[in-house]
């Protein structure tokens, strides 16, 4: 994944978000010619817990440590875990055009 890239989710009760090309594939091969996604945006309110990238799953950031986790393992030597995730919040639904790989312009409402 390309650093700053956006993410979506596939709707707005999905827990996984990925990139836009995830959703692009499908969505050729399924001959679609647009899809609804939400937007994801980080969580940087929310202290308490973090995104296990091993497990999939939210986890207390309290269990995030050596001595919690049979699957930590230290990215820089500080006490961060290579597993450690972002968390992303659900932002607004947007129409994405297959073709151009892009957010279609919603029509303004007045």
């Amino acid at each position: 994944m390309k650093n700053k890239e956006q993410l979506y989710f596939e709707s707005i009760d999905d827990t996984f978000c990925r990139p836009l090309d995830w959703y692009l594939q499908d969505a050729k091969i399924e001959g679609l010619k647009e899809i609804k996604l939400v937007k994801a945006v980080k969580d940087t309110d929310t202290k308490d817990f973090v995104w296990c990238t091993h497990e999939g799953e939210v986890t207390e950031r309290q269990m995030c440590k050596k001595a919690e986790c049979h699957y930590y393992s230290s990215k820089s030597g500080r006490g961060v875990c290579e597993h450690r995730g972002q968390l992303y919040l659900h932002d607004e639904e947007v129409v994405i055009d297959v073709a151009l790989g892009k957010i279609k312009q919603q029509p303004k409402v007045n």
